[in-house]
């Protein structure tokens, strides 16, 4: 019993050297054992520990992404938003510009008619294609609206000259010879050198003396229409000058075949006379 206590161990440091011994008790090589079996279990602990903790740091760290994207893709979505705003807004005021100068009639507030819809609400995506419907739509009724006031701002209205009717437009009695003639125009008297005013938008097209009207202007508005103001003492525009209605194109006078200061106002549609009663009468008085 006494010889199975212990384990003895030989061995040489080198090939010359004597052989040694060491023995050995056999609950210190049990111990030796345990702690290489401990040291064996705590390694693998620790490698499993550190397997856990390396997982854990790069779910941690694809969290941290992710919650990078999200900021990034959220702050995307709200410039996106706000732009969309931005552009509603411009729509809305566009709107109420067009119902005051057309009478159109939109929504008050167009905002609270695009993005609804679906369980989840208004996308972005959708936003986006709702107000670019509605700015193709607005594109359209401005088109609309542009031809429109141009094709007004082109149209006779309202008198050329303060004063009173001294011959109307058609038949009348020659002033120089008595006998009858068509008259194809109004003849508006007033004092010598008031101002004569364009009674619509266009483009001087004649400025200068002709036959019986003496000093005229002639304005084209397009469409086919045409004014002329005669007997001026003034002429104040030149051959393609644009202008508006309400600028002086010249003063009052009785140059031509006149009996006295008036201004000679005709309107014509595709060169044929009409009565400029019809266009003064829509407008001021």
């Amino acid at each position: 019993m006494q010889e199975k206590r212990f384990y003895t161990f030989v061995f040489a440091p080198t090939a010359s050297s004597r052989f040694r011994q060491i023995n050995l008790h056999y609950r210190t090589i049990y111990l030796i054992l345990g702690l290489a079996v401990v040291g064996m279990i705590t390694v693998s602990v620790g490698a499993y520990q550190l397997t856990r903790h390396a997982i854990l740091v790069a779910k941690f760290n694809l969290m941290q992404m992710q919650n990078r994207r999200l900021r990034d893709e959220n702050h995307e979505v709200k410039n996106n938003l706000d732009r969309i705003q931005g552009r509603i807004a411009v729509i809305e005021t566009t709107s109420r510009k067009l119902a005051e100068v057309s009478g159109l009639s939109r929504p008050g507030d167009v905002s609270s008619n695009i993005g609804a819809g679906g369980p989840a609400g208004g996308h972005p995506d959708d936003l986006e294609q709702a107000t670019a419907a509605l700015e193709r739509e607005l594109r359209q009724i401005k088109d609309v609206v542009d031809r429109n006031q141009m094709k007004l701002s082109s149209t006779p209205s309202g008198w050329p000259v303060r004063g009173y009717v001294s011959d109307g437009f058609g038949t009348r009695s020659d002033p120089f010879s008595g006998g009858a003639e068509v008259h194809a125009g109004l003849d508006i008297a007033t004092t010598f050198g008031t101002a004569i005013e364009a009674t619509a938008d266009g483009i001087v097209i004649f400025a200068g003396s002709h036959a019986g009207y003496g000093n005229v202007v002639v304005i084209d508005h397009g469409y086919g229409v045409t004014t002329r103001y005669g007997h001026m003492s003034r002429i104040d525009a030149k051959v393609g000058d644009r202008v508006t209605r309400g600028r002086q194109i010249g003063a009052v006078g009785s140059t031509g075949r006149s009996t006295g200061p008036h201004c000679h106002y005709e309107v014509r549609i595709h060169d044929r006379p009409v009565n400029p009663l019809n266009y003064i009468s829509i407008g001021r008085s």
